[in-house]
């Protein structure tokens, strides 16, 4: 869709000058920018959508617009009142027929506009007879419709009329999507329920059911979505024009962006890029730095359901104050529920183990040794931030759902064996008992983010203190007490790097060195089998949810189970690693025949495998 005026209705009739436009809704599913943001006031192309609608409104003819309000209700009544608009605060949702209640009288016996405050369309070559032009006494009303979108109802060709708002075949021909833009007769609030929350299409069936027909129109070059899901709003401000991002209210927040006027004699604007959306309900924005700097990263986010995202600022001056390498906070704005940090470098951990061969090894070093330094804060003199919930006999159970569900249930088709259970629970007895460690919780490649800089050489085991390439840690949100083991076994069975054995043997040597517990060593493949299990049902839960690109990390994360089961001495969970292997080898049908097993030497027996 690309920007276009609106046209005016010329000679447009006195039918209807008033328009109630729909604007009380939660936007659920364009969290997190619904968090602090009602979705009317979103902007496209740099204009909030409510504002697109009410000015093509007042294109049309309409002189007064009553805008309902409801979630976030305050910034709709603000924008209201500076926009010439009446605000109706619903203190309960009335839904978009029982809106038009409390405007009976308002809205008098004239025809009168309903729109969804919520949508994007333009209609550049609408009839101007469907703005003012007289209904005919079986029709109640005329409204735009699209082949975009769900297709929910059915139209009857030579009338035009809709015939079924519920269609039993949506999608198919003859089926079409109402938009949410109507030009209604006042005869509509006969039907209309008097009181309590209803539906305007529970209203339109009435009038059907009356011999009174809405009319649909589709007319040549109607462009329209319902903007309605993250993917789909980022897409359509990418087709908008420069740097649309930079309008969206949180980002604004930041302080980051300058204003249009102040940008024009200041220095050049900073571009914002849309950089990715994440499963823990965030979203994130690269800002282009002044002449060539590194800028900064913004991060939106709802906290609604994951508290934990409002504390990562929080976490990372509280860390950074601690010595630990993480980004700086550049903005914190908790009533906007939005973030920026610096933009911490170039390229994570994953991505430069895969270009730089042997030397990964010295970037791990040095990672290790920091994270030695990151888990030991447990013992820090100063009070620890406010932290999730630590690892207890509840958590650990929680992982092991994750896994029976969306590993063993929705992947695999299988149920948890008896004999993995109880090796599973015995994993999460073993790990209980460990030394209390702060605990990042998602300590894994991608979440340590290194400059471009060249590391100077450093010896496995080497006492460090030189300085190296700088990096940073990420993503320390959900950070807890726990056992230190699980964060190095993040680490070193990450699925996303394909360490060699020895490499692991060898940074896990260092790290008992530097923290003075030989014994993790030991330790270490019982917390890989816990990390692994988590892993893979947290893959399998985000593939569930329209995130098919875990799908590609299964099999990496299944060949770390087997060897930690097998490390670990876990008979039946390795048996089991064997045969989810050999099903994931058959999924993807890559002419093999399936796992032949290990060379370890360790008994697979047990109930694992049916």
């Amino acid at each position: 869709m690309q920007r276009s005026a609106h046209p005016a209705v010329t000679g447009a009739s006195r039918l209807a000058k008033k328009a109630v436009v729909l604007a009380a809704g939660f936007g659920t599913r364009l969290r997190p920018f619904t968090a602090a943001v009602p979705k009317p006031l979103l902007p496209v192309w740099g204009e909030p959508m409510l504002a697109r609608v009410v000015s093509w409104l007042r294109a049309q003819g309409v002189e007064d617009v009553a805008v309902n309000c409801h979630y976030l209700h305050g910034q709709v009544e603000d924008w209201c009142a500076k926009n010439g608009c009446r605000a109706v605060f619903e203190p309960e949702i009335l839904g978009t027929g029982g809106v038009l209640n409390p405007l009976r009288d308002w809205l008098g016996g004239d025809d009168f506009w309903l729109v969804n405050g919520d949508i994007v369309f333009e209609a550049p070559d609408l009839p101007p007879s469907f703005a003012s032009a007289p209904l005919a006494p079986d029709c109640i009303g005329c409204c735009l419709a699209t082949e975009e979108g769900p297709r929910t109802i059915e139209v009857e060709p030579e009338s035009g009329f809709v015939t079924n708002w519920h269609s039993p075949d949506p999608g198919w021909n003859g089926t079409w999507t109402y938009c949410g833009v109507a030009r209604l007769a006042a005869k509509i609030l006969d039907y209309v329920k008097p009181e309590g929350f209803s539906s305007i299409v529970e209203a339109y069936e009435a009038a059907m059911m009356d011999g009174r027909f809405m009319k649909a129109v589709a007319p040549e070059g109607l462009l329209w979505t319902d903007a309605g899901t993250v993917d789909s709003y980022i897409a359509l401000n990418r087709d908008g024009g420069d740097d649309a991002f930079a309008e969206i209210p949180q980002i604004r927040a930041t302080g980051l962006v300058p204003d249009a006027a102040d940008a024009a004699d200041g220095p050049e604007v900073r571009p914002v890029v849309f950089t990715g959306a994440r499963g823990s309900d965030r979203a994130f924005f690269k800002v282009g730095g002044a002449g060539g700097a590194p800028g900064a990263f913004v991060i939106v986010y709802d906290d609604g359901k994951r508290a934990e995202n409002a504390r990562y600022a929080g976490h990372a001056r509280w860390l950074k104050a601690h010595g630990i390498r993480v980004p700086d906070v550049l903005a914190d704005v908790p009533q906007m529920k939005v973030m920026a940090l610096e933009n911490a470098g170039a390229v994570d951990l994953k991505e430069r183990a895969k270009t730089r061969g042997e030397e990964r090894l010295r970037d791990y070093v040095a990672v290790v040794e920091e994270l030695a330094r990151f888990n030991a804060l447990a013992g820090s003199a100063d009070a620890l931030p406010p932290l999730e919930p630590p690892f207890d006999a509840a958590l650990y159970k929680w992982e092991r759902e994750l896994f029976r569900e969306h590993c063993l249930g929705t992947r695999f088709h299988m149920d948890m064996p008896p004999a993995v259970e109880k090796e599973l629970e015995a994993v999460a007895e073993r790990l209980a008992k460990e030394p209390p460690a702060l605990v990042h919780r998602d300590f894994q490649s991608e979440n340590i983010i290194f400059r471009a800089a060249r590391p100077a050489a450093s010896a496995v085991g080497g006492e460090g203190g030189e300085m190296r390439d700088d990096f940073k840690f990420i993503d320390f949100q959900g950070m807890r007490i726990g056992a230190a083991a699980y964060d190095l076994a993040s680490l070193l069975y990450d699925p996303y790097v394909g360490l060699r054995e020895g490499e692991r043997r060898a940074l896990a040597a260092l790290y008992a060195k530097k923290t003075g517990r030989p014994e993790i060593v030991e330790v270490l493949p019982f917390a890989a089998v816990e990390r692994l299990v988590q892993s893979l049902g947290a893959f399998g839960r985000l593939a569930s949810v329209g995130r098919p690109e875990f799908n590609r990390h299964v099999s990496a994360a299944l060949q770390n189970l087997l060897a930690a089961a097998d490390e670990a001495g876990l008979d039946a969970t390795g048996a089991l690693a064997e045969d989810l292997i050999a099903r994931e080898e058959a999924r993807h049908d890559h002419g093999r025949h399936g796992h032949e097993g290990c060379s370890c030497g360790h008994h697979h027996g047990g109930e694992g495998a049916e």
